[in-house]
């Protein structure tokens, strides 16, 4: 668990598009950290971010809902890793969704909580959340007692730099003054010019063998400065690595009687300078990665295993009604096969019948057809004598019109006879 005073020295952007559950959460936020910052939606909190970064007051961790109108929590998280890729983040949500939790993983998101929210967890998760954070302020503080102790081993040690060919890249003051060089001349001889000619040669390969398989190398050296004076060394050699090169330094301690109770502080630094070099810079910092990796993957493990075995029991329901249905269709298969075979038997009466019937209906056919044509000679027959009674008629009317015409004629002879008689 961090310290909680280092909390009150840390902002934290809270991103809740629920207006109840936005306020009580910054309440107890407001007790944690120095400064609180509310966003009600992903937009506004991916602004205020930008707001913060490009100001003096950066945001040290992110919570955030992640389903949100107008942009969601993840939407937020990958346009701030476009910015920041370190800054820790933990979302808060009302449903675990594994594709939201593989998103957030490849997101670098710190940890993640279901609501309702409970606070000692999530106490817990911030905690986590903002160690990395702990550890390195730890380590500025480190770095600046160390820098603080170098200025000091500075005054009494000499120390100078060289790469694995033995050319000096830098000294400090004190070396200076005792070898009588400037740098430049020391970068010129280089490590070869400055060991004095005494040392053997095999004594040197097997010191540089050692040093270039990872090991320190602690001893007394003889060393021959610019006058022609040698100059004797407790030497501490060691291996960095920087830039992707290896580089090899040398704190040496004068032998001299004046400077005995100078070795004995030299002792310290050496010892702080290795563990900060080895343990803390290099080892820590990877392991640190690693470990909040893990820890990140871990949290999400408990829900995945629940929702593992939510799905397993959902597939077992299944395979029980899968199993109900199958004897219910087995039942009904049987049911059907009966039905089907009796109506098998009435499709077959009924086809029998059919048959019945269009034969019936070709007599009927046969029969129709026949009184058609009987109809159609008959009415032949009756337009013939509709005709035959019209040229009769008209005979008739002929006749008529003949006799009229006699009646009148001899109507008229009657009229001529009377006439004549008298």
């Amino acid at each position: 668990m961090i310290d909680s005073e280092f909390l009150k020295n840390q902002t934290v952007l809270f991103v809740e598009d629920e207006e109840l559950a936005r306020e009580k959460l910054a309440k107890l936020l407001s007790k944690l950290f120095k400064t609180v910052i509310l966003a009600i939606n992903g937009e506004e909190g991916l602004k205020k971010f930008k707001e913060s970064y490009d100001s003096d007051e950066k945001i040290d961790l992110i919570i955030s809902d992640i389903n949100m109108p107008i942009m969601n929590g993840l939407e937020m998280i990958e346009r701030i890793r476009e910015i920041d890729l370190n800054v820790p983040l933990i979302f808060t949500t009302a449903r675990s969704e594994t594709e939201n939790i593989i998103k957030a993983i490849d997101l670098n998101v710190s940890s993640y909580i279901i609501k309702p929210i409970d606070t000692t967890l999530l106490i817990k998760k911030i905690s986590d959340a903002c160690e990395k954070q702990y550890i390195q302020s730890q380590l500025d503080e480190k770095q600046y007692k160390l820098k603080k102790y170098l200025e000091a081993v500075d005054n009494v040690a000499l120390i100078y730099k060289m790469d694995g060919d033995g050319n000096i890249s830098f000294a400090n003051k004190s070396l200076l003054e005792t070898s009588k060089y400037t740098i430049e001349e020391l970068k010129e001889i280089g490590f070869s010019g400055l060991i004095h000619p005494d040392i053997p040669k095999e004594y040197i390969e097997k010191t540089w063998e050692s040093l270039k398989k990872g090991d320190s190398w602690t001893g007394n050296t003889k060393f021959l400065a610019k006058d022609g004076e040698a100059f004797y060394l407790k030497n501490t050699i060691f291996s960095l690595d920087s830039d992707s090169k290896t580089e090899y330094i040398t704190i040496g301690f004068s032998t001299t009687k004046e400077n005995i109770e100078k070795r004995e502080f030299q002792k310290k630094v050496i010892k702080a300078l290795q563990e900060f070099n080895k343990k803390e810079y290099f080892y820590k910092k990877q392991f640190q990665e690693l470990t909040d990796r893990l820890n990140q993957l871990e949290s999400y493990v408990p829900r995945l295993q629940e929702e593992l075995e939510e799905q397993k029991a959902k597939t077992l329901s299944r395979q029980r009604q899968l199993d109900h249905y199958e004897l219910q269709m087995h039942n009904v298969d049987e049911k059907y096969y009966g039905h089907m075979t009796t109506k098998s038997k009435e499709a077959e009466e009924y086809a029998k019948n059919v048959a019945l019937l269009k034969q019936e209906k070709a007599t009927l056919v046969e029969k129709v057809k026949s009184s058609q044509e009987e109809i159609l000679a008959t009415k032949k027959e009756l337009a013939l004598l509709t005709e035959m009674n019209e040229q009769k008629n008209k005979r008739i009317e002929d006749l008529k019109d003949v006799i009229k015409s006699l009646e009148e004629k001899v109507k008229e002879l009657t009229e001529n006879n009377h006439h004549s008689l008298f």
